[in-house]
């Protein structure tokens, strides 16, 4: 497959594209700052784009098949980058005829299923402490559930940093038990080698090291 992956420099989007490469498929990396590191590959183009810019989206996404989305944030306060990114990505996709949209998002948007000391430390301190990301996580989940693409959505706990596990564990439309934390190689993992499942296709999936 030919896969755009927007925020690729990032932690986690930079194991997107090498897990993409290794795989077999050709990646595109858009890149606000092309200069920055990411792996060097005869599969891999490195193109510079901005989120919140649309135009800049629209050459690197046209007649590819997929596109991976990975954004992250650097500090904690107001944000529009999820909700307006990906509503630039999705307008993109659609003028470059892409129906495939992969988003990283976080299991903390939904707590009501966790056990009542969780449920607790969620509302005291990390909604809390990620109230701003959260809030604009959700609207950028809206923006991908009427965006009328073939999405899919990861959810995942706390990222930590480390190789990739065998047997971390997945479910689609479903909330995973004493999901505490994901290694960012195992979210790229499961982004990559789902990327044409169907089963995912406008889902939800919580994924969670064991």
């Amino acid at each position: 497959m030919e896969i755009v992956v927007v925020g690729a420099a990032g932690r986690t989007g930079r194991l997107v594209v090498e897990k993409a490469l290794a795989d077999g498929h050709g990646v595109t990396a858009l890149l606000r700052d092309p200069a920055r590191p990411v792996a060097e590959h005869e599969r891999l183009t490195k193109v510079r784009g901005d989120v919140f810019d649309a135009g800049s989206l629209t050459g690197p996404l046209e007649g590819k098949d997929a596109v991976v989305v990975a954004l992250g944030v650097t500090g904690r306060g107001a944000t529009t980058v999820f909700s307006e990114g990906v509503r630039n990505v999705i307008a993109a996709a659609r003028a470059g005829g892409v129906r495939r949209l992969v988003a990283m998002s976080s299991a903390g948007l939904e707590t009501g299923h966790l056990p009542a000391v969780q449920r607790f430390v969620a509302g005291l301190v990390v909604d809390r402490i990620y109230r701003n990301i959260h809030l604009d996580l959700g609207r950028m989940e809206a923006e991908i559930e009427a965006g009328s693409l073939d999405w899919t959505i990861v959810r995942a706990p706390m990222l930590t940093d480390g190789p990739a596990t065998p047997g971390y564990r997945a479910v689609v439309g479903g909330h995973l038990p004493r999901a505490s934390r994901v290694a960012r190689a195992n979210i790229a993992d499961y982004i990559v080698t789902h990327l044409d499942d169907p089963a995912t296709f406008g889902r939800r999936v919580e994924v969670a090291d064991r």
